[in-house]
């Protein structure tokens, strides 16, 4: 329940929706909350096979599970009291890392199935940003143009807000169904029942997104850039398509990455002016989240083996 509800407090998903001023950031996270529990129960064993099993090349115990959960909830739930959108991908993969290092050395690690995940990693944010640049070129030629009066422009902004409030709920249950895994692979691995823990951890992130969650969607929905509707629809789109897409590959993706990629290239296309300062923040707590998980967990292990 305690990573689950940390990964949920991480969740940015909702941030566009908060962003356009569609919704409010609580009413967004209301609606994040109940699509990432639908997600995590309906379509969370995909990407919870490929971390349970892809990542260390021995079987783990109970006391190894809890080091791995201990550490990535430990991380998040101090990155998003700071408000920072962090990879929850990248703190279980690095904790995976670190205590597979601590106890068996680079042997203990599958380090077939990390290239795969990191292959998701560098690719789904560079595609986020491709897609989103060519999709608001698009809309600008063959929407926005097309717009005559403010009328027209309200009318356009009103139905992008809807479409955007349905693409995002989609894009939260692909978030909620891919981020799962982060908090169920490794206990599933030892305790079997992976129905009933996704239950359990799906109700946790709910309720972490609901409870926490508005900081790090303000970071990303406010504080980036200023948004329209139609701009934020363009960054959720993009988002979505490729959420959906690694999830049902079973890849453990970072949403967050993709998402603020989206909103980049969106703002690229517009020739918006970026929050440079905010979108570096965002992006030193990308790189400190690997190397943390991993160290954390590392000294953990290594702890554990003198206590044994």
């Amino acid at each position: 329940m305690y990573i689950a509800w940390s990964i949920g407090a991480n969740d940015e998903t909702m941030a566009t929706v908060a962003g356009s001023g569609f919704l409010t950031p609580t009413r967004a996270v209301a609606l994040g909350a109940l699509m990432d529990f639908f997600g995590a129960i309906f379509l969370g064993g995909r990407v919870e096979k490929t971390l349970g099993e892809g990542i260390l090349s021995f079987q783990i115990g109970l006391m190894e599970a809890f080091i791995i959960i201990l550490t990535v909830a430990t991380w998040l739930t101090l990155a998003s009291y700071r408000g920072w959108p962090v990879s929850t991908t990248h703190s279980a993969v690095g904790a995976a890392l670190g205590i597979g290092l601590a106890l068996s050395g680079s042997k203990g690690i599958n380090w077939e199935g990390i290239g795969k995940v990191a292959a998701g990693w560098v690719l789904s944010p560079a595609l986020g940003m491709v897609t989103s640049f060519f999709l608001y070129i698009a809309f600008s030629r063959l929407v926005i143009s097309k717009v005559r009066g403010l009328k027209d422009r309200d009318r356009m902004e009103f139905s992008s807000a809807l479409i955007l409030t349905l693409g995002a709920s989609i894009t939260a249950f692909s978030r909620g169904a891919n981020d799962i895994g982060n908090a169920t692979a490794f206990l599933s691995v030892v305790l079997g029942k992976p129905l009933l823990i996704r239950l359990i951890c799906g109700s946790g992130m709910a309720i972490g997104l609901y409870t926490l969650g508005k900081k790090v969607i303000e970071s990303v929905g406010l504080q980036i850039i200023r948004m329209s509707p139609g701009m934020a629809l363009i960054a959720q789109l993009s988002t979505g398509i490729i959420m959906f897409t690694g999830t049902w590959l079973g890849l453990p993706i970072s949403g967050t990455h993709v998402l603020v990629a989206s909103i980049a290239g969106m703002a690229l296309a517009k020739r918006a002016r970026l929050n440079l300062r905010e979108l570096w923040g965002i992006v030193f707590s990308w790189i400190a989240t690997f190397p943390t998980a991993a160290i954390i967990s590392f000294s953990m292990g290594k702890i554990l083996m003198i206590l044994i």
